[in-house]
């Protein structure tokens, strides 16, 4: 039997965002000699691009955009959709819409029989539309979660997650929590957790980025979107009583925790925000962190997220201070982090983490977690197929 070398990869992150697992996966099927149609997310048609991603938010109101970015390398653009998309009835209507134009196009593209790797659930129903060979579903979240707030949202996202589960010739899944919660309903599941990129340590030449050196000593950081499920109350706790810490924050913010997030920054002079760098730059700042945090809420949604900034916080032998995370603490990875139980908790662990009592944690576990490693796993989940 041939083997299928095209891959139609449909994203929730743009090529050229922040490096996810999405990106990572792609790039390398494509080095090792795979077509790939990267098919990047859309936003609603009265909206505007987001402020930090301005350069490449881009999807036209009608049509699709396809860039070879590289050869047999395809970056595909979905038309702009119909606003209140977040609604089931509209979302259904939006996600067939994208497929007709995306079947289209990749049949444009000279793709038959292809491999179909999906990461957005609301393409379910749509599916049917593309001539896939194989379906790959990569659940990187409990999605539904997400939605927890609004019964018929989530319900939405989760009926959407099962029928893919069971459609789908294989699921990945980033973390043990949801290993549990589907496999029972998959003919194939594999667990592959999130990662670091070695490439990107070991290329930054900058021993000290420029807006670091005005920030005192210690530092304690942190790498990631400020958004919604991060713990504001968490933060404002750690800072308020650590004034003679100074707290680093490298990331965008997106703009519904934007209001919240200025309040923390302009009330703490010990809180340092410096924006949104490029993936190149962020192990310099990984670097000269004295401690690194991961405050998110604790809720449903954390419970199953494999942090990629923990990973990269590990691959650079780094203490890290994190909220109680189940699928990290199930993860190898996790014996190299102190997990508190509460805000004094996660207090203490900071200044514990600063008197050095962590440095004989086991930190070359995170070796495993290279995208490297991790992605020899999907090729061999791949290749049994």
């Amino acid at each position: 039997m041939s083997t299928i070398k095209q891959i139609a990869c449909i994203s929730t992150h743009y090529w050229d965002d922040a490096w996810f697992r999405k990106q990572h996966f792609m790039h390398r099927f494509w080095k090792k000699g795979y077509t790939i149609a990267y098919i990047e997310p859309s936003f609603s048609a009265v909206k505007s691009s987001d402020n930090d991603k301005v350069r490449y938010q881009k999807n036209r109101m009608f049509g699709v955009t396809t860039e070879e970015r590289e050869n047999n390398l395809f970056i595909i653009k979905p038309p702009r959709g119909i606003p209140f998309w977040t609604q089931p009835i509209i979302s259904r209507i939006n996600y067939y819409y994208f497929s007709f134009n995306l079947a289209n196009e990749l049949k444009r593209l000279g793709f038959s029989d292809y491999i179909l790797w999906n990461y957005i659930p609301a393409y379910a129903h749509a599916l049917g539309i593309f001539k896939y060979k194989k379906l790959i579903f990569d659940i990187a979240d409990d999605l539904a979660a997400y939605n927890k707030t609004d019964a018929r949202k989530s319900s939405y996202v989760q009926n959407c997650m099962e029928f893919l589960v069971g459609q789908s010739d294989l699921v990945i899944v980033t973390a043990g929590t949801l290993y549990d919660k589907f496999r029972l309903g998959s003919r194939k599941i594999v667990l592959i957790p999130n990662g670091f990129d070695a490439k990107n340590l070991s290329n930054s030449n900058i021993e000290l980025p420029g807006d670091l050196k005005k920030v005192p000593s210690p530092r304690i950081g942190f790498i990631g979107t400020i958004f919604s499920f991060l713990d504001y109350e968490l933060i404002e706790y750690v800072v308020r009583n650590n004034r003679d810490k100074s707290f680093v924050f490298v990331g965008a913010c997106q703009e519904y925790s934007s209001q919240r997030w200025g309040a923390i920054v302009r009330n703490n002079s010990n809180v340092f925000w410096l924006g949104k760098k490029p993936k190149s730059e962020i192990s310099a700042y990984i670097k000269n962190f004295d401690v690194c945090i991961n405050p998110f809420k604790v809720d449903a949604v954390s419970r199953s997220v494999s942090p990629l900034k923990v990973f990269e916080y590990l691959a650079q032998r780094k203490p890290v201070i994190s909220v109680q995370m189940e699928s990290l603490q199930r993860e190898e990875a996790g014996k190299a982090v102190f997990f508190a139980k509460n805000y004094e908790d996660f207090n203490i662990g900071i200044a514990r983490a600063l008197k050095g009592e962590f440095k004989d944690f086991p930190y070359d576990v995170i070796d495993r977690y290279s995208w490297d490693v991790l992605f020899n796993k999907a090729e061999e989940a791949l290749s049994e197929l």
